[in-house]
């Protein structure tokens, strides 16, 4: 359950950044890598960025620290559930052994005994259950929050960068090629976990 959730969230950054791009402004400086575009201005080029979504998801501090807080959870929750799972077997073991002691005196006793495992076993499922659902929700809220924050520091990265295209690599997928000049994934690190920090000063020293 776990390894599933935590797949899931590389995917959400890999949309958001095949998706960010933000409209140069006209008479903007370029690099020797940018591209000439087609566009309603004939003097404007394309500037192109491209982010290593490797190393973002290794680097990227808030991705990191996220991570960290869901196996922490799905660590607990397991650990609950095999509690519960546990407590079931003893009861069931001893129950198992009483029957074949004759330690039961009437079938008032085995029904009770055998409607307490059942039960337990009951709750086992259903706890089971719960678990699932609760990691869903966590799935579905962690990726809007993660959508959420990239795409509004990729918005403020490229307010003063005016990139007209930001490309990501994962592998020889989506990018197959690109010359150095257009790599901008530490620069782009650079600003998420700077802001990351602040943010996180700030939200610590608010609970002060």
């Amino acid at each position: 359950m776990n390894k599933k959730f935590i797949l899931l969230l590389p995917l959400l950054i890999a949309s958001l950044l095949f998706g960010s791009c933000n409209k140069k402004q006209n008479g903007q400086p370029t690099t020797s890598d940018s591209l000439t575009a087609v566009t309603a201005d004939p003097t404007h080029q394309l500037k192109i960025g491209v982010v290593s979504l490797d190393s973002l998801y290794k680097n990227y501090e808030y991705y990191v620290d996220a991570n960290k807080q869901i196996e922490a959870q799905v660590k607990r929750n397991q650990q609950t559930l095999a509690n519960k799972i546990q407590q079931a077997q003893k009861a069931y073991a001893s129950y198992m052994e009483k029957a074949q002691k004759g330690l039961f005196t009437s079938q008032a006793q085995v029904d009770a005994e055998e409607k307490r495992i059942t039960t337990m076993q009951q709750e086992g499922a259903q706890l089971e259950q719960r678990y699932a659902e609760e990691a869903m929700k966590a799935q579905a809220d962690a990726q809007k929050a993660l959508h959420d924050e990239v795409t509004a520091q990729l918005k403020a990265f490229n307010a003063d960068k005016k990139y007209d295209l930001i490309l990501t690599s994962v592998g020889l997928e989506g990018v197959m090629y690109a010359g150095e000049g257009f790599d901008i994934t530490q620069e782009v690190l650079d600003f998420l976990n700077a802001a990351y920090q602040a943010k996180s000063k700030e939200t610590k020293g608010a609970k002060k």
